[in-house]
């Protein structure tokens, strides 16, 4: 008999516990979305606030190689900055590693040879990267810069937009850009 009463207590305990332990896991799934895209916005907005333009007119301060395909975005963004704690200019690179669904943020010097390895960070598990621009004139594009020859100023964009997508939820940033503002 108490066998029985055990094997009971077992099964309601179980059959009770079975779905909190479920919403336990999908809770934690939340949170570490949110943190990891709460961090990158940080990041962002760190690389972004110290976007910065060069002497060289061959190295633009912000860069955007656009890759739509139908609902999913591959865009990259290219940062040239003066990162906290190194010395000169750094070009930062935003992309997606498509074959394992993650954000890469690369940085290396800006005058470092085309085969000097870059310091790279993985921002999280994400489908989409989708960049655009405010250009001077106030209209959204996702081609930056605009097409004028290599020897012409620099024209500052007022902000930039960034979209993320993972599991069919999205992030927006909308950072505005200071550099080059009178």
């Amino acid at each position: 008999m108490a066998l029985v009463i055990f094997a009971l207590i077992i099964v309601v305990c179980y059959t009770a516990l079975g779905p909190a332990g479920e919403g336990f896991r999908q809770l934690q799934q939340v949170r570490d979305n949110i943190e990891s895209s709460s961090w990158l916005g940080k990041q962002l907005r760190a690389d972004i606030g110290t976007i910065t333009s060069s002497s060289l007119k061959s190295i633009r301060p912000l860069q955007i190689k656009a890759d739509a395909r139908g609902d999913i975005y591959v865009d990259e963004l290219i940062l040239l900055s003066r990162e906290a704690g190194k010395r000169g200019l750094t070009l930062i690179h935003y992309k997606l590693d498509e074959s394992q669904g993650t954000l890469i943020r690369e940085s290396r010097m800006a005058w470092a040879r085309a085969n000097t390895p870059s310091d790279s960070m993985n921002l999280g598990k994400f489908e989409s990267l989708h960049v655009e621009v405010m250009t001077p004139t106030g209209k959204w594009t996702s081609q930056w810069p605009p097409q004028t020859s290599t020897n012409a100023a620099v024209i500052w964009a007022k902000a930039v937009r960034i979209t993320v997508q993972h599991d069919g939820e999205e992030k927006h940033w909308l950072i505005p850009i200071y550099a080059g503002l009178p």
